[in-house]
């Protein structure tokens, strides 16, 4: 039966196995350990490397921290930055996206002074108003990967090319509100942007139907034109 390597000994081979070092020059430097163990490490650790460049591959292994957590459920214990030296000896160089905040440092601004001119209301007040709000969904696909792949000049190799679709511009709108009382309407606008007839036509059915199912009468309303928002108080 062979016996397991030292767990500093399978750190330290991994990076030659993945550069296809012979084993009788690993060997060589670890002499007291067989052709067999090194073999079946061999084996069972490249099996493992391509599961793992297929999963990164295909999305299913969210870039360094999703290796490592895998590598855990197969009792391979792996800091943080041994699966970096694992990810860059595969080939990928994943680097995390900066996250973009959706709130920009004006309306941050804007938001604020709404906030200090409002905060004398109560709770009961504030059940009077019903806001809304709308998103988009791009039917192609969005930018929404918390990596990507940087690329030394030359060839850029296959796992870092990936398929899109662009320039179609597609995609569905939707449209909702909700109030102290609970959610309101929802919208989908399928074709198109909202426009101002787009905007009547949501006065007329979504928004007034939501204030009337709560029994409320509406009698202000304040559009935001920028972020495409209705919102409305009772009276």
């Amino acid at each position: 039966m062979t016996r397991t390597l030292p767990y500093d000994v399978q750190d330290f081979i991994k990076p030659l196995l993945l550069r296809n070092t012979l084993l009788c020059s690993i060997k060589k430097m670890y002499p007291t350990f067989d052709m067999a163990n090194l073999s079946k490490y061999r084996r069972e650790f490249l099996e493992g490397a391509q599961y793992i460049a297929r999963m990164v591959r295909n999305g299913s292994l969210d870039g360094l921290r999703g290796v490592q957590e895998y590598l855990s459920t197969t009792n391979i214990s792996m800091l943080f930055s041994g699966a970096k030296k694992l990810h860059n000896g595969m080939g990928f160089k994943a680097k995390r996206k900066n996250k973009t905040n959706f709130v920009s440092a004006a309306n941050k601004k804007l938001r604020l002074a709404r906030a200090r001119k409002h905060r004398q209301l109560t709770v009961s007040d504030w059940r009077k108003w019903v806001f809304s709000g709308k998103t988009r969904v791009n039917i192609g696909g969005s930018d929404s990967e918390s990596f990507y792949w940087s690329d030394v000049p030359g060839n850029n190799r296959p796992h870092k090319v990936r398929s899109q679709v662009q320039g179609s511009g597609d995609g569905v709108l939707l449209w909702g509100c909700i109030s102290g009382d609970g959610p309101g309407y929802s919208t989908a606008i399928i074709d198109g942007t909202i426009d101002s007839n787009e905007y009547v036509e949501i006065l007329k059915t979504s928004l007034m139907q939501a204030p009337e199912y709560y029994d409320k009468q509406v009698k202000v309303f304040v559009f935001s034109r920028a972020g495409y928002r209705i919102v409305c108080r009772e009276e």
